[in-house]
């Protein structure tokens, strides 16, 4: 980061810290509902189900939070998404009763619809161009080490302190870390911008440039993030089951199973580096076509093949997934106006949202009666990655990049 403007630099470390208590925060009581089963004597079922809401939110608020950052500012809106979600998690350590948790994790899951939609456009719109694609990698890596993180967290703090602690403590951390970016904002580190909706100050420094894309380029877009995140939605849904055939394990080593596919998932993570990188280097286009050709591979082959070198094709698949995501929001920032770009990041998260039961109830589908369980599936990801290979293609040709400093002038 050595090269980043002083605003720049603080921009990455607010938005990358945001990411990652995104995924901690939204992914505390997934863990702690084991807990609170036995605390408050109720079924797992029902207590799960309070999440229901907050987690719907998440996916819906994202366009409607898009479009306040659009209007009043990324910065202002992440200090919003800090504050809010802090506190949310702080109201949920404190609640006598299950109505009190639902109320708490609604609200968390509303503050939570900030963080993609806002964060990613105030990146795009401020990181230079010649290292806005190593700069998302970063981004993309903080997030996966939250998700891998939120489990741990909430385990050890309940351990030390109670359920209550672990709700509290990560949240007070969330809320001082909105208010140093306010004072940061205040002390004019980082700028708002201009006028609520007009350009911000980062298409001028060097941020992504606005242009008008026409229908059909929208229209491919629309048919990548839909069909991504059915796949997506179906590859993490399934891994666990496949990994467990894979490899013969039992009921008794799920231990040993979840340690398994949770090294897999971060592993993967080391994609949103690479395809960060790569996109600093290359043409959008042609590197988004190739994710998709790399997904294709290890798909077919695990349609066919099965045993223990699943481990390195499912690592394989993993690094993939993440190799798209910052390729995927360059693309999008690049095809999208810099006064609409937070409202094109929280409809592409709502696309995701809705996107993913279809993923859920596809795994659902191939291991049911009648159906041969990973073989179906991957035959199905297969082709579903092959129609993203034909779709990609049609979007429009680029100039080739040139490495370095002078990437900037074709960058956005």
């Amino acid at each position: 980061m050595g090269a980043l403007s002083p605003q720049a630099r603080l921009v990455v470390i607010f938005a990358s810290l945001g990411h990652f208590l995104h995924h901690v925060l939204t992914g505390l009581f997934l863990t702690l509902a084991i807990v609170l089963e036995r605390v408050w004597e109720k079924p797992y079922a029902e207590i799960i189900a309070l999440w229901t809401l907050g987690a719907a939110m998440i996916g819906l608020g994202a366009p409607l939070a898009g479009w306040l950052a659009d209007r009043f500012s990324q910065a202002r809106m992440m200090a919003v998404f800090f504050l809010g979600l802090g506190a949310s998690a702080m109201g949920a350590g404190l609640v006598a009763d299950a109505s009190g948790m639902a109320m708490a994790l609604a609200a968390l899951g509303i503050f939570g619809a900030i963080y993609h939609p806002v964060g990613m456009a105030w990146v795009s719109m401020t990181a230079p161009a010649d290292r806005r694609g190593r700069i998302m990698g970063v981004l993309g890596i903080a997030g996966s080490i939250g998700v891998a993180l939120a489990a741990v967290i909430a385990g050890g703090l309940t351990e030390l302190g109670g359920w209550r602690l672990a709700m509290i403590l990560p949240g007070a951390v969330t809320v001082l870390a909105g208010l140093l970016l306010m004072a940061t904002i205040f002390l004019g580190k980082i700028d708002i911008g201009a006028a609520p909706g007009g350009a911000k100050v980062g298409d001028k420094a060097g941020g992504a440039s606005e242009m008008r894309a026409p229908f059909a380029v929208l229209a491919v877009l629309t048919v990548t993030f839909t069909l991504g995140a059915i796949a997506y939605a179906a590859y993490t849904t399934a891994l666990p089951k496949w990994l467990s055939d894979s490899l013969a394990l039992d009921a008794s080593e799920a231990g040993s199973l979840g340690l398994v596919v949770g090294a897999i998932m971060l592993s993967g993570s080391i994609g949103q580096v690479v395809g960060g990188r790569l996109a600093d280097r290359l043409p959008f286009k042609w590197l988004y076509v190739g994710t998709f050709v790399l997904k294709l591979l290890p798909f077919a082959v695990a349609a066919v093949f099965d045993g223990p070198a699943m481990l390195l094709v499912a690592m394989l698949i993993g690094l993939t997934f993440d190799m798209t995501a910052p390729v995927e929001n360059l693309l999008l920032a690049r095809y999208s106006s810099g006064r609409r770009r937070g409202l094109a990041f929280g409809l592409k998260f709502a696309i995701g949202f809705a996107a993913a039961p279809l993923g859920i109830n596809l795994v659902s589908y191939a291991y049911g009666e009648g159906a041969s369980g990973a073989a179906f599936l991957f035959s199905i990801l297969t082709l579903l990655a092959a129609t993203m290979v034909l779709a990609a293609l049609l979007l429009p040709a680029e100039r080739d990049k040139p490495s370095g400093r002078a990437a900037g002038a074709v960058a956005g």
